[in-house]
C-alpha cells in the first residue's frame, strides 16, 4: 500500500487550487473596495460641491474668483471617484446585462447629439457616419458604453473625433470605429500611455466586457483607433433571446456614473429628486435657477436635466428650446405638482408628477435613455 505522504506529494491539488484562487479573491476584494468609493467618497464630494455652489450664488462676482478656482478640482475628484466605483461595480460581477433588441445606430446618434456641445466648447468636431445596425444588447449598458468611449476620446484628443459604424458580412457584426489624434499634429510630444490607459479607458474595457463586445485599440503615429465589434441580430435568433432577469436592474444601477443636472430653488425639491436619482446610480450637479443652469450647460450637457415645474416661465422655455435644438431627443424632465398643472407646459419636455415621483421618474428616465424596441418605448429623434 502506498504511503499517504507520497500520495500527497504527488497530488498537491488543494494547494494549487488555493494558489490559483488567490488572485481571483484579491481581484474580488479590490472590486468591492472600488464599489464602496461611491457612497463613502462621492457623497461628501457632492455635498462640498453643492455648498460651494450655494456660496458662489451669494458672493459678489469680484470676490468669487478663489471659490471658482476650487470648483473644477472638486468636480475632477468627484468624477474620478465615480469612474473608479463604476469600474469596481463592473469588475465585481454584480452587473447582469439583459439581452434585448437594440438599434445601435439610433443609440449612437442620440449619444453623439448629447455630447456634441461639449466637443464644440473645446473646439472639437464630432463626425458620425452610421449604417443601420440591429444588435442584441442591454438597453441600459449600451449607451453607457458609448458615453464612456466618447468620455475617453474627448479627454485625450486635440482635434476631431470620427465615428464610423459599418456592417461586416462575415462574421456578421456591426463594427464601430472611433478615430482621433492623440495630440496636435504640428506639435511635439504625445499622450503618455499611463494616461491613455487610465480610469476612463478601464471603464470602456470593463463595460465592453460585460456586454460581450470585442474591443481592439491601435495607437500609432499620434493617432488612436478603437474598434468595437457587436454581433448582429438575425431574425432567426429573435425567439432565442434571453429575457432580462426580473431583478437585473435592482442592484446594477443602470445609470451608474451618468450625470444629471437638477434645477430647483427649494432644498426639498433637490432632496426628493436626489434620493430617486442616486438610487439609480446618477451623479448629480445641483443649481437653483435657470440662469445658473444655462451657464452650467454652456460647455457640456449632462445626460439628463430635471427641473422643478415651479420655475416655469419664459426663461425656462427659452433655455429648454436651446437644449432641445442642440440635442434632439434630449432627456429634459419637468416635475409638476400634478398632471393638471403640467398641461401645456412641457413644450418638448417629459413631465413627471411630483406626487408619484419615486415611481414615475425612473420610468421616464428608462423610456428616454434606455428604450426598447417596442412601440411604447422608442427614441425621440
Amino acid at each position: 500500500m502506498q504511503d499517504p505522504k507520497e500520495v500527497l506529494a504527488l497530488n498537491p491539488v488543494p494547494e494549487q487550487s488555493a494558489a490559483a484562487s488567490a488572485p481571483l479573491q484579491d481581484a474580488a476584494r479590490l472590486a468591492e473596495l472600488l464599489v464602496h468609493l461611491g457612497p463613502e467618497v462621492v457623497a461628501p464630494l457632492a455635498q462640498a460641491l453643492e455648498r460651494l455652489q450655494q456660496q458662489l450664488a451669494s458672493t459678489p462676482p469680484g470676490v468669487s474668483a478663489p471659490l471658482l478656482a476650487l470648483r473644477d478640482p472638486l468636480r475632477r475628484a468627484r468624477d474620478a471617484t465615480v469612474l473608479a466605483s463604476q469600474v469596481g461595480r463592473l469588475a465585481s460581477g454584480r452587473v447582469r446585462p439583459g439581452q434585448e433588441a437594440c438599434q445601435l445606430h439610433a443609440v449612437l446618434h442620440q449619444v453623439v447629439e448629447v455630447r456634441r456641445r461639449e466637443a464644440q466648447s473645446r473646439g472639437l468636431q464630432l463626425r458620425l457616419d452610421a449604417r443601420d445596425a440591429s444588435i442584441v444588447s442591454d438597453p441600459g449598458l449600451l449607451p453607457s458604453l458609448l458615453h464612456a468611449l466618447l468620455d475617453w476620446a474627448l479627454w485625450h484628443t486635440r482635434s476631431s473625433i470620427e465615428l464610423n459604424l459599418t456592417i461586416s458580412a462575415w462574421p456578421p457584426q456591426a463594427r464601430l470605429q472611433c478615430r482621433f489624434a492623440l495630440r496636435d499634429l504640428d506639435q511635439e510630444g504625445s499622450v503618455q500611455p499611463l494616461t491613455l490607459n487610465g480610469l476612463r479607458w478601464m471603464l470602456v474595457e470593463h463595460t465592453a466586457d460585460a456586454l460581450k463586445v470585442q474591443i481592439q485599440r491601435q495607437d500609432e503615429a499620434g493617432l488612436c483607433v478603437t474598434q468595437l465589434d457587436f454581433p448582429l441580430m438575425r431574425s432567426e435568433t429573435l425567439p432565442d433571446l434571453a429575457p432580462s432577469e426580473p431583478n437585473a436592474g435592482h442592484d446594477t444601477q443602470p445609470f451608474a456614473g451618468w450625470l444629471a443636472l437638477v434645477v430647483g430653488a427649494e432644498a426639498e425639491f433637490h432632496a426628493g429628486v436626489g434620493e430617486v436619482l442616486r438610487t439609480l446610480g446618477w451623479a448629480i450637479d445641483a443649481v437653483h435657477n435657470v440662469d445658473e443652469a444655462f451657464q452650467h450647460c454652456l460647455q457640456a450637457l449632462p445626460q439628463c436635466i430635471v427641473v422643478d415645474g415651479a420655475l416655469a416661465g419664459p426663461d425656462l422655455r427659452q433655455w429648454r428650446s436651446h437644449v432641445l435644438a442642440d440635442a434632439p431627443g434630449f432627456c429634459f424632465i419637468e416635475v409638476h405638482p400634478s398632471p393638471t398643472d403640467a398641461s401645456n407646459k412641457g413644450g418638448g419636455a417629459l413631465v413627471c408628477n411630483a406626487r408619484a415621483m419615486k415611481e414615475d421618474l425612473p420610468v421616464l428616465l428608462t423610456a428616454a435613455l434606455a428604450p426598447r424596441t417596442d412601440a411604447g418605448l422608442t427614441f425621440r429623434l
